[in-house]
């Protein structure tokens, strides 16, 4: 069983780990948003426990509204969060994507054959038309 003061201490804690994730995020310390990965974690898997298991317990006592309020803040803190590593994640993907692009175009692909003889350059095949209106 939780008491109400342990519920609000691991709130308090996971609110604080967020604000610092979203900080680093800000920041673009990126090495710190890895290194708070596992005890956020952790963090997560305790607030599951805790309230799965002592909710009526919490709900009915003097300090709920107090917990309630913390939630909603926490769940605004996620929110932002998960905002915030979506982004991070479509750029990266947008980032290794350009510089796929650019390795093709600056590699010798196409040049040599697989005998590694290089290929006689066909002028008909690098003609382009643009048929486009």
């Amino acid at each position: 069983m939780t008491s109400m003061p342990q519920a609000l201490k691991l709130v308090d804690r996971l609110a604080k780990l967020l604000k610092d994730e979203i900080a680093a995020i800000a920041n673009g310390k990126l090495g710190e948003v890895a290194e708070l990965f596992p005890e956020k974690n952790a963090l997560l898997s305790q607030v599951e426990e805790v309230f799965a298991g002592s909710g009526g317990e919490l709900r009915d006592h003097p300090k709920s509204h107090e917990l309630q309020t913390k939630l909603a803040e926490l769940r605004e803190l996620i929110a932002h969060d998960l905002k915030l590593l979506e982004r991070m994640t479509e750029a990266t993907g947008a980032i290794a994507a350009e510089l796929d692009r650019i390795r093709d175009r600056h590699s010798l692909a196409g040049v040599y054959g697989p005998d590694g003889v290089k290929k006689a350059k066909n002028v008909a095949a690098s003609q382009h038309l643009d048929q486009s209106l």
